[in-house]
């Protein structure tokens, strides 16, 4: 036990000792802002790409606002309700006992948040490690398209194809300009209409719009501006910054595997099985 207690603290200490904080000044937010337009797209993914085994069916929801967007998983939603409602030890011995811990723990699901801030042309992503938290922060940077002849229907709306090699991979868009709305899943967009349907050429990643509405919600950005997130009923978790490809090398290396140990040694279990994780994350260019 005091092993994996030095080892979390000596991980968490050097994240915080090599993030460089800006000296900008921090500019402050609205807690809430309207959300005009929300979109859901059906996403397939390969969680294990050795055996070639397919990840739990999910959702991604892009509430699109003015000046701001937030893109979460359906999934992660309802974990997060889960969490939520329950101690959090008691969700750690559960997806022990049925099986999933390893995919709890090392996040072989696309449960990032990822912020749009179109002024300032950032992007901002909370993602965890166990229950640790983090959040860095890249330049709203479309990829570098390139918009093919190519013309089809899908999902009732006629669209155009679009290729691009981005982090790792080459990927193939369909993009409709019946919905003149530059945007699309996870961290796509920039091409002159919605994305219906993207997918990288190995079909490691696909998704396919389910749902195009106007919304009256609202997109929280609390996590921004405070810099921490809520975990449990009255409980919040601060966000350690950090650089992505450092997060990334953290979340798919032997780090996850040591904080994962030390996370389920505090509720009384003990796996002596490093999580090792076949997933080939979506973003490949950190190894």
């Amino acid at each position: 036990m005091n092993f994996f207690r030095f080892t979390i603290s000596f991980v968490l200490a050097s994240l915080l000792a090599g993030y460089s904080c800006s000296s900008t000044k921090k500019i402050a937010r609205q807690d809430y802002v309207d959300a005009q337009y929300e979109c859901i797209w059906s996403v397939k993914f390969i969680n294990d790409t050795i055996e070639m085994t397919q990840g739990t069916e999910d959702r991604f929801i892009l509430q699109i606002g003015a000046d701001f967007s937030y893109g979460y998983s359906y999934l992660y939603f309802k974990m997060d309700s889960l969490i939520t409602a329950r101690t959090l030890g008691e969700k750690i011995r559960e997806s022990y006992n049925n099986g999933t811990w390893s995919s709890f723990f090392s996040g072989d699901i696309m449960y990032a948040k990822l912020y749009r801030d179109y002024k300032s042309k950032k992007l901002s992503v909370i993602d965890n490690i166990s229950t640790y938290w983090f959040m860095y922060e890249e330049n709203l940077s479309p990829q570098n398209w390139s918009i093919l002849n190519e013309i089809k229907t899908i999902a009732g709306y006629s669209c155009q194809k679009a290729i691009c090699d981005w982090r790792g991979r080459s990927y193939e868009a369909w993009f409709t300009t019946e919905i003149p709305i530059s945007e699309g899943p996870w961290k796509f967009f920039g091409l002159p209409g919605l994305i219906v349907k993207l997918h990288d050429t190995q079909h490691h990643y696909e998704f396919e719009l389910v749902e195009f509405k106007n919304s009256n919600g609202k997109i929280d950005l609390q996590p921004l501006e405070k810099e921490e997130i809520t975990i449990l009923i009255g409980r919040t978790a601060k966000l350690t910054k950090i650089e992505r490809k450092k997060f990334l090398g953290m979340k798919f290396g032997k780090q996850a595997s040591l904080i994962a140990q030390a996370d389920m040694a505090k509720v009384g279990l003990q796996n002596d099985e490093p999580v090792k994780s076949k997933y080939g994350y979506i973003e490949l260019d950190y190894k």
